[in-house]
């Protein structure tokens, strides 16, 4: 008898717990500290925030003019009250994991206010071969070595000018026998 009572209660447990972690994950329920990774509010209908093309860059405070077109990934973005890691995917038409993922943010994917993340670009950037987002602290041979390349092959196969990468560049990686990628058109 007791291994069966033992043995409900596990199972109404293992329920509990699933339906608690559903229910984070869908942004039903709130986390404290911090954001959920969805959210039921309706879409904003102020101006779109701004991208920072380098992590150094200083937000501006209020932009002249609103954009008009969705930002693109590739930069920096610096969480604003209510954001959730779903709606700036959804801003920037990527994955909220691919976000996750660059800036190491565990699940439940807490973010904060004022927080500066690293907009990924899609894997379709690096087409047929392995993509890589920089994050803070990393560098090209540490990149290399991670993957098993020469890092003198992983600038000239990404069409790197210097050395110098930061937090948020998509860098490709080579396979044996490759070719530059091609230069994009300024």
């Amino acid at each position: 008898m007791r291994l069966s009572l033992l043995v409900n209660i596990l199972v109404v447990f293992a329920v509990a717990t699933t339906l608690i972690g559903a229910s984070l994950f869908m942004g039903l329920l709130a986390v404290p500290g911090g954001a959920a990774v969805a959210t039921t509010r309706p879409p904003s209908t102020g101006p779109l925030p701004t991208l920072n093309p380098t992590p150094s860059s200083v937000p501006s405070e209020t932009p002249s003019v609103a954009p008009t077109v969705r930002p693109t990934a590739g930069g920096t973005y610096v969480v604003q009250p209510d954001d959730t890691l779903s709606t700036i995917a959804d801003l920037f038409g990527v994955s909220y994991l691919l976000i996750a993922e660059a800036n190491q943010i565990p699940p439940p994917y807490t973010i904060h206010v004022g927080d500066e993340l690293f907009i990924p670009v899609p894997e379709s950037a690096c087409g047929d071969y392995q993509m890589y987002t920089v994050k803070p602290g990393d560098y090209l041979l540490l990149i290399a070595n991670q993957y098993g390349v020469d890092w003198t092959d992983l600038a000239d196969f990404n069409n790197l000018p210097t050395e110098e990468i930061h937090p948020g560049d998509i860098l490709c990686i080579p396979a044996p026998g490759w070719t530059p990628l091609p230069t994009p058109a300024e």
